[in-house]
């Protein structure tokens, strides 16, 4: 009789514990249900809030920018403010010198852009990088000193949002603090967002870059020399034929994608030499510049790239002679006495792509010629187009390209 109670007994505590645990489930369940429910609620009602203000503010806010609504009447709600800085950094964008200049006016009257220099220098995590942005993006010069001391920041993705807010300033002087240690080498922010941002600095005045990009060396020479090929000018002409003869490969390379808008007197010459420069991709930035340049002296140096080991120079040099239609078969008869299958490959695959390969075809198949050239060009043709494919030699220096 003991061991029936002694076990009724564990049996039941048994199941007043099993009951307490799951009535302690049962009730975090429904808590996190409560929880739910009462975030998705205030989330709904919030968004439909946020939603009816930004729709108010949107119709108000030329008012607002003129001064005909107070500023008292909105700048003590911080999504207000939110709301309001978001419409002005989108005209801000968008808008023309003059309008922009009163836009930034309103932004140093209204506070906002102190406001937001505030949150840069005293934020942290995402709040401070979306302050960053939102600073750049206001396009005012007070923005470069704080800006500039997050350059220095420990985390990569602050020092990366600097350097970007600091070049959506369009403001020459906000480059300042990105040169000076990436002439150092201490600035460690990858290349691309420098370039991007340099880019846009300089974008009205591109050869006041040309003073740092002289005393430059090693990997700031060759960033500051991709900045000046994105914004190539007459006046940056000498420059770049000094920087062909550059030891550096990726400075070569610059100055052959710059020279395409130097005078034609200096330009195919310079990219001539260029196309027999010994690193492949200095010769396709070259080839690349001389098809920009409508001009038939160009065609020797074309062909000399047809002829080139290297598969991306001969197709790029293949499309650029492609368009001197008037001049097809004298350099289909060079091509072919070449002799050179890649070279001849590349070419009746340019004219393919072109959609003249079928009229080159008809005007040396003309009965009215009877020239013998026309008739062993026409072979040629018709041999390599109908081997091109299923023949197709296989490229020796694909490898050196694409490893």
């Amino acid at each position: 009789m003991d061991s029936i109670l002694r076990n009724f007994s564990q049996l039941l505590s048994s199941l007043l514990i099993l009951t307490a645990v799951l009535a302690i489930v049962a009730a975090g369940v429904i808590a996190l249900l409560v929880v739910l429910t009462v975030h998705h609620v205030w989330e709904y009602f919030r968004v439909r809030r946020l939603d009816k203000l930004s729709v108010q503010l949107h119709g108000q806010w030329r008012d607002i920018v003129r001064g005909d609504i107070p500023i008292e009447t909105w700048r003590r709600s911080s999504l207000k403010c939110a709301i309001v800085q978001s419409i002005v950094l989108q005209e801000i964008s968008a808008a023309t010198d003059k309008d922009r200049a009163g836009l930034q006016k309103f932004l140093r009257s209204s506070s906002l852009a102190d406001r937001t220099i505030e949150r840069v220098l005293d934020g942290r995590g995402w709040r401070q990088r979306r302050a960053m942005l939102a600073l750049g993006a206001m396009r005012v010069p007070e923005a470069i000193e704080p800006l500039s001391e997050l350059l220095d920041d420990r985390h990569l993705g602050t020092r990366m949002i600097a350097v970007e807010s600091l070049g959506k300033l369009c403001l020459m002087e906000a480059a300042q603090p990105i040169i000076e240690p990436l002439m150092l080498g201490t600035l460690r922010v990858p290349p691309g967002p420098v370039i991007n941002a340099l880019v846009r600095c300089y974008l009205n005045q591109p050869e006041a870059i040309l003073p740092y990009l002289r005393r430059a060396q090693g990997e700031a020479r060759e960033i500051l020399a991709r900045v000046a090929s994105e914004l190539p000018t007459l006046g940056m002409a000498d420059e770049m034929i000094l920087l062909a003869g550059d030891p550096s490969a990726e400075v070569r390379a610059c100055a052959a994608k710059a020279l395409s808008v130097a005078p034609l007197p200096v330009a195919i010459p310079a990219l001539g030499n260029l196309v027999r420069d010994e690193a492949w991709f200095v010769r396709l930035r070259a080839v690349s510049s001389l098809n920009q340049i409508p001009h038939p002296r160009v065609i020797p140096f074309l062909l000399e790239g047809l002829r080139d080991s290297n598969r991306l120079v001969r197709t790029q040099a293949a499309a650029a002679i492609a368009k001197f239609e008037h001049e097809t078969q004298e350099i289909l008869q060079t091509v072919a006495d070449s002799r050179n299958r890649y070279a001849l490959h590349a070419m009746i695959s340019a004219i393919e792509l072109a959609g003249g390969f079928e009229k080159v075809i008809a005007r040396l198949a003309d009965p009215l010629r009877h020239e013998e050239t026309a008739a062993v060009l026409l072979d040629a043709l018709r041999e390599g187009a109908a081997g091109i494919w299923a023949t197709r030699p296989a490229d020796p220096v694909v490898e050196t390209v694409f490893p």
